[in-house]
């Protein structure tokens, strides 16, 4: 079941946006603060060529300098209406300062909110989407990739909103000062969203390509690096590189395409600016000429193209981290779009205990028309221990994936107390249930965050109770006890200990239901006699189900359940099973041959 794959689903810009309200919607307030000065920024830049316009017409080149109306203020003298420029340019200064410290501000309270939402959503998917989905890849899209939307949010989109109202507020004021010169002006605007919308599609491809190569990267790091001893001791380390060069070659052809996209889109939008600048040099000299438009209003219309252009530019280089952003809002929007386990609408309540559990009629597959589980019925009551045996992939796991809610069954029903499984809020039965798995899990921190994350309700008499039942006394040995610093992959803890460990932290759990599945591989003789210890005293006055490959640890339960290509098929007593001479009595005959001859 190892095929593992990320969703490709392509997102339209609209459904981007959609897609990403909720988590801007919060800061809203913010947003409207940040357009406002926007809007203010926009007018006073608009008013510094109307300024250069009347200084021009109506000082330097005329005559009569009588008094002159701007907007509500009349002047008569050159040096007023140079201080009034200046007012203004300093305006535009302090509002902008303002301005941006609000985005930033705004734009990282949407990110802290947003990588906040994704990891308690990855928290809540179904187990199968992990099984599906690379590490690194997850790891990049919570990281990267949102660090990759903090610019969109901060910067991008409110400057593209800005850029578009400013080109937009230029177009008109054009428009007023003289319709055929505007028009013989923007005549070179068709061609530049043509430019916009073309670029806009292979762009966003080269960005897709890219985010998914560098997913691709850092998976081959996490598992590489995990695996240091294993390519070090195989001398496979030339092949390992040749692996990894191959998919770095692959992230730097990406890159180069959207360099290339890139190089070719700023000559092309620098190219429509000559030919614009050119049109309204010509054009504008014959009307000035003829006496149609004033110098004034030529200077003006040169001023305005000019800053027309500048948001063009700016938009084609944020064009670029835009389509970078987009690309990444795709990957995480397909995680946040991955449906949570659902409970029922009405569920059952928590029960008192659990008195029975049975599997009935079950058929199950993780890949439709592949069954792994065929018409698997079986009871367990409370306070007895069940033990699966059986060959690897002969379905032992996938009964405790059922079990545990991880995955539903294509069939059939499991029942707790006689009621459905799918009635209850599967977190009240993990409530009363513990696991303990055949890879240890352990978590960097200390002994104390590993037993109970949250052990407010628990004191230390109690955690320490709950090591020395789990046969865990080598951390006081180790001096440090209950603060013992455990680190990443559970260094510097043995297999064993880290087994002991999980055990100790199902003591403290104190469930009802206890689920070992193969808890005893790969550990040495030694390790493994003391962690058949602690399991039995954590079975006891416990309904257990145990699975194990080791089946001497499944002596001293209640039955065995058998299992061959999915079914079973047989069950009873250790005692009884080998008076049988069927499959039971063949798994272990081949278990002493094998530990026969290690010996």
């Amino acid at each position: 079941m190892n095929h593992r794959s990320e969703s490709k689903k392509k997102i339209s810009d609209l459904n981007l946006f959609m897609g990403l309200m909720p988590y801007i919607k919060p800061y809203g307030h913010l947003l409207i603060t940040s357009i406002f000065l926007i809007f203010c920024i926009i007018g006073l830049d608009l008013v510094l060529p109307y300024l250069t316009k009347i200084a021009i017409d109506n000082f330097i080149l005329s005559e009569n300098k009588g008094f002159v109306k701007i907007f509500f203020y009349s002047t008569d003298s050159f040096v007023n209406l140079a201080i009034v420029f200046v007012c203004a340019i300093i305006l535009i200064f302090i509002i902008d300062f303002f301005q941006s410290v609000l985005m930033e501000y705004t734009g990282q309270k949407i990110i802290l909110n947003l990588r906040k939402k994704m990891f308690e959503h990855m928290l809540f998917v179904p187990v199968s989407f992990y099984d599906k989905s690379l590490v690194g890849r997850i790891v990049s899209r919570i990281t990267n990739d949102i660090e990759n939307m903090n610019e969109m949010f901060s910067s991008i989109l409110v400057f593209i909103f800005k850029d578009m109202t400013l080109m937009i507020s230029i177009m008109v004021i054009m428009f007023f000062y003289d319709v055929k010169f505007a028009l013989a002006t923007i005549s070179v605007v068709p061609l530049i969203v043509a430019a916009v919308v073309f670029f806009s599609r292979i762009s966003r491809k080269a960005f897709r390509i890219m985010r998914e190569k560098i997913a691709a990267m850092n998976h081959s790091f996490s598992e590489n690096i995990g695996g240091m001893n294993i390519i070090h001791t195989t001398g496979i380390s030339g092949y390992i590189l040749k692996k990894f060069d191959k998919l770095n070659y692959e992230n730097f052809e990406a890159g180069l395409l959207q360099i290339k996209i890139f190089g070719t889109f700023m000559p092309l939008i620098e190219l429509m600016n000559l030919i614009c600048l050119t049109i309204i040099i010509m054009y504008g000299s014959v009307r000035v000429h003829e006496g149609d438009i004033t110098i004034g209003v030529l200077v003006a219309f040169m001023t305005y193209m000019k800053m027309f252009f500048r948001p063009v530019r700016e938009l084609s280089e944020k064009f670029n981290l835009l389509q970078n952003a987009f690309s990444s809002a795709e990957k995480i929007l397909n995680i946040l779009n991955t449906k949570k386990a659902v409970d029922p609408e009405k569920p059952l309540p928590l029960p008192e205990t659990i008195e029975t559990i049975e599997f009935s009629d079950i058929n199950f597959s993780y890949k439709k028309d592949v069954p792994v589980l065929k018409n698997i019925s079986f009871n367990i009551k409370k306070g007895e221990s069940i033990g699966i045996a059986g060959k690897t992939g002969s379905g032992k796991s996938s009964l405790i994936n059922l079990l545990t809610g991880f995955y539903t069954p294509d069939s059939g029903e499991i029942l707790i107390n006689s009621k459905p499984l799918s009635e209850y809020k599967i977190m009240d039965i993990r409530s009363k249930s513990a696991i303990v798995m055949q890879d240890p899990v352990v978590f960097s921190g200390t002994v104390r965050d590993n037993l109970l994350p949250d052990s407010k309700n628990k004191d230390d008499a109690y955690l320490e109770e709950c090591l020395k039942k789990a046969g865990c006394s080598f951390f006081f040995e180790k001096g440090a006890g209950l603060d013992f610093e455990i680190g990443e992959g559970g260094r510097p803890l043995s297999s064993g200990e880290k087994q002991l460990l999980c055990i100790a932290r199902a003591f403290a759990f104190d469930p009802e239901l206890i689920i070992f599945d193969e808890a005893t591989s790969y550990i040495d003789s030694e390790s493994e006699r003391k962690i058949h210890k602690a399991m039995h005293r954590l079975m006891e006055k416990r309904t257990s189900l145990l699975i194990a490959h080791r089946l001497s640890t499944l002596g001293g339960t209640d039955k065995i359940l058998v299992l061959k290509q999915g079914r079973i098929v047989e069950s009873g007593s250790h005692e009884e099973l080998m008076v049988k001479k069927g499959e039971y009595f063949g798994l272990v005959t081949n278990e002493k041959f094998i530990d026969r001859n290690i010996v």
